[in-house]
């Protein structure tokens, strides 16, 4: 008796499988941290101009000096518009997915006359998403982890996110990371 080999077409194992309920998909959060980039894909934020910005965790003439252990991964970027200053400051990362949180440090009261506003606006593939206004308290806290941008309602596609200073008032980013 000859046995013969039996094999199934590409489109039968996904037709069984599919219908076994072996076929579905999972979400997975991935992080972009403000120094170390996309945990999957290793691309790193854009900031610009460049000169403007710091590794505020390593930044000795920054004024703002939140605890680097509160700080995811340990670091920040740090940058400081003032009101009319030519150059406003920019964030850009490229992603794919579904959702987006974005995550500051926001300082309060650090010394006198420092800019501790944070005055931001936030685009989404090229249309404005929003924005986002702290005002300090009169205290010397750090608050980490904070959420400055939501959106939990994306096609799941490419997006290109930036968040951006007004350019109108003095503003201070403590950028943490994102997660997409």
């Amino acid at each position: 008796m000859v046995q013969r080999a039996r094999y199934l077409s590409t489109l039968q194992v996904i037709a069984l499988l599919t219908a076994l309920g072996g076929s579905q998909g999972v979400l997975v959060n991935v992080t972009v941290d403000d120094e170390n980039g996309d945990q999957r894909t290793q691309a790193l934020p854009s900031y610009t101009p460049e000169d403007k910005w710091a590794q505020g965790a390593t930044c000795t003439k920054c004024l703002a000096q939140p605890d680097s252990l509160e700080a995811f991964d340990y670091t920040w970027h740090d940058s400081t518009q003032e009101g009319g200053e030519s150059g406003v400051r920019t964030i850009e990362m490229t992603f794919t997915g579904s959702a987006v949180y974005v995550f500051f440090i926001l300082a309060n009261e650090v010394t006198e006359y420092v800019t501790t506003l944070t005055n931001v606006t936030f685009s989404l593939d090229g249309s404005y998403a929003g924005s986002y206004v702290h005002s300090p308290s009169p205290t010397t806290d750090y608050q980490y982890n904070v959420p400055v941008y939501v959106n939990a309602s994306l096609e799941n596609s490419q997006h290109i996110f930036e968040v951006r200073t007004t350019g109108e008032a003095n503003s201070l980013i403590l950028f943490d990371y994102l997660i997409y």
